[in-house]
């Protein structure tokens, strides 16, 4: 029985128009508490959320937060647009019709956390996807593990089939599905749904939507599991393409760079903000383009990224690093790399309707299916072999916007934010130094949390935190949860105090933080990032951000960003699902799992799955005091979760905190930082280190 049952039979035998309720009221009837967000939240009452079972007997709830009142309205059906349940289920619906299509999960799955439509692997799914992609309908996934779900949501891996669970497990399953399709349907204002799955998860949750008057298509009526794949090639061989892997026509509207000369050369190093990286070959030379010429350089080493030893590219153009390459996992057979592709807003592409039309003339592919390893990116990459410069060159003009600067205007120009993630960066070992024993480095680490405990860090007081020194700014974090997630986005090469305070400003300016109405007036939230006193730096960049977020929110999470962590997500799921938000890197995710567990109150499972950020100040402090001896995220992420495996993203705020107040660049205050008594001195190996 489901945890709101009992206030779904509440509504079904009450009479009247209008009823009014206390939070404890509430409580009483569903015999358990209420979540945090339902009392924080007027968007956790909305019928289109899945436990709004009041909905299914015709009442509408609408929250008086600050009195801890809801007040319920029975909504009227105008009699003539009433369905009467529908007879039977048709197989083939007509071909353009308005509906949701509904696919089923498969057996196979990646390895590691993925968006939904990425997590499954087979034929038929690539088939039902594909079908699902062209069609040009809203579609939703059947999952066994998690019910409905929409394709950019991030799920872990499961192995549960919903054939082989008890009745009682199906029954449950089945109800809930249909409960939250019936919402779904109401959200999109349509009446008719398309199943693309099997019997057993379909049987039952066709049944309840018939009975609520949903015209229901179900293709494979009559047909054998086996008989599915022939389905999509028999009635619709039009819609299916080619994998997302192959090549596409060539687009017309963009033209290719011409090598005008070129040369190999031997090795050469290259000097990032944070670090010297060594290339062992390449090539340089010249490139014509839109009438201009333009220097380039290709460069060939190695980086330990993504869990291995992988060669590793960088194109420069004029001198400047515009795109990476990272070898994918197949390059010992292929010698090729990948290299992710971002759209016009600095935006990772996630979606091949988004493909800028230049790139159908080279190989994109999913990164995560082509490097399958933790941090392998959730987007669409480009393919290339290590030698074909002339596509490295053009991968990065359409980097570029498909022009370039001037050698003069480049040099000119202000610094634009870095092409590549400073997490990213070449991992750099401390010259002569032994690593210290494992026992030594949990010792330090126990100084840490000792430290985050006090009252000096502020890291650990809940509810006491003040992030931008503006109470009402911080009151906003607490209460509006986009508010959060922009503050999040902003959190970039400015001071952390103005990027919290960046969500409260532009409410101001805007009048609103309404996700609906911030994709409608781009233009508008442009202006009012760049309203002297500007709300960030980069005020072209930072608005596209939080426009796409807006868009994502709305897609992904029903328009209610605190359906991101409302179900009570793993530390590490949380993680992969902040992390799918433009301008939001593994720094700024891991971040915001440990804020919003430890300072607003978030409940979130299996902390241990928490991980320290990769920031400039905290990577000084694993440096300086031995937790590390690389500056690479992949290292200290994995130095925290082995010095302390209770919680590693704990080490997080209190080594931010002395990283930023003692343990500074130059000048450490060595004497009065608190880990004094245990930190290895290594000033030299920190002292170096820059970045965001």
């Amino acid at each position: 029985m489901g945890k709101y049952d009992d206030l779904g039979l509440f509504f079904a035998d009450l009479d009247g128009t209008e009823i009014e309720l206390t939070f404890d009221e509430i409580e009483e009837l569903i015999g358990s508490g209420l979540p945090t967000s339902a009392r924080r939240h007027a968007a956790w009452w909305s019928n289109a959320q899945y436990h709004a079972v009041w909905s299914e007997h015709g009442w509408r709830a609408s929250p008086k937060l600050g009195s801890g009142l809801v007040r319920f309205r029975r909504v009227e059906r105008n009699a003539s647009t009433a369905r009467a349940p529908s007879r039977g289920s048709s197989r083939r619906p007509p071909d353009g019709a308005p509906r949701l299509l509904l696919l089923g999960c498969v057996k196979g799955k990646r390895s590691a956390a993925s968006p939904a439509k990425d997590l499954y692997v087979s034929a038929l799914w690539e088939k039902r996807r594909q079908y699902a992609e062209s069609s040009g309908q809203p579609w939703r996934i059947l999952s066994a593990e998690h019910g409905l779900v929409c394709p950019d949501q991030v799920l872990e891996p499961y192995d549960r089939h919903l054939a082989s669970q008890s009745f009682e497990y199906r029954q449950k399953w089945s109800h809930q599905v249909a409960r939250s399709v019936l919402a779904e349907l109401e959200q999109l204002g349509l009446d008719t749904v398309e199943f693309h799955a099997s019997r057993a998860y379909t049987e039952e949750v066709r049944r309840t939507l018939q009975h609520a008057g949903i015209v229901v298509h179900w293709p494979f009526e009559g047909l054998r599991q086996g008989e599915h794949q022939s389905w999509y090639l028999e009635a619709h061989p039009g819609s299916l393409s080619e994998p997302t892997s192959m090549v596409e026509e060539p687009s017309k509207t963009f033209a290719w760079p011409s090598i005008v000369s070129m040369s190999r050369i031997g090795g050469f190093d290259y000097r990032w903000p944070d670090a010297i990286e060594h290339f062992e070959y390449g090539w340089e030379g010249e490139l014509e383009h839109g009438g201009a010429r333009y220097s380039f350089k290709h460069g060939v080493g190695s980086r330990f990224v993504y869990g291995a030893d992988r060669v590793h590219t960088v194109t420069f153009i004029n001198g400047a690093p515009v795109v990476e390459g990272v070898a994918a996992d197949d390059y010992d057979r292929r010698q090729c790399l990948l290299s992710l592709i971002k759209g016009a807003t600095g935006a990772m592409v996630r979606s091949h309707a988004d493909l800028p039309g230049a790139y159908r003339s080279m190989q994109v592919v999913d990164h995560r299916s082509e490097i399958d390893a933790p941090y392998s990116r959730y987007g669409l990459a480009v393919k290339i072999r290590v030698d074909d410069v002339a596509a490295w060159a053009a991968h990065a003009l359409l980097r570029r916007g498909g022009s370039l600067p001037t050698r003069a205007a480049a040099i000119q120009a202000p610094a634009p934010p870095p092409e590549i993630d400073p997490e990213d960066a070449f991992p750099v070992a401390i010259p002569d130094v032994d690593p210290l024993d494992m026992a030594r480095k949990r010792t330090i680490a126990g100084a840490l949390i000792r430290f985050g405990e006090t009252t000096a860090a502020g890291v650990q007081t809940r509810g006491g935190v003040s992030f931008s020194g503006i109470e009402e700014a911080d009151r906003l974090l607490y209460e509006e949860p986009f508010a959060f997630l922009v503050a999040v986005i902003c959190d970039y090469l400015i001071p952390a105090e103005r990027a919290w305070a960046a969500p409260y400003l532009l409410k101001q300016r805007l009048g609103h933080l309404d996700p609906g109405r911030i994709i409608q007036e781009p233009d508008e939230v442009a202006r009012a990032v760049a309203m002297r006193p500007a709300l960030h730096r980069y005020t072209q960049r930072v608005p596209e951000f939080i426009v796409e977020a807006a868009r994502i929110v709305l897609d992904t999470y029903y328009g209610d960003a605190d359906s991101i962590w409302a179900d009570e997500p793993t530390a590490r799921l949380l993680q992969l699902r902040l992390r799918q938000f433009p301008g939001i890197s593994q720094k700024k995710a891991a971040m915001a799992v440990e804020i919003l567990e430890r300072d607003l109150g978030v409940t979130i499972h299996e902390m241990t799955g928490s991980d320290i950020a990769y920031d400039v100040h905290i990577r000084r402090v694993f440096l300086r005091t031995g937790l590390a001896e690389l500056d690479d995220i992949d290292h200290m992420i994995a130095m925290a979760r082995q010095a302390y495996p209770e919680r590693p993203g704990a080490l997080d705020g209190p080594a931010w905190e002395i990283g930023r107040t003692w343990c500074r660049p130059r000048n450490p205050d060595c004497s009065a930082c608190p880990l004094n008594g245990v930190c290895a001195r290594r000033i030299d190996a920190g002292s170096a280190v820059r970045g965001a």
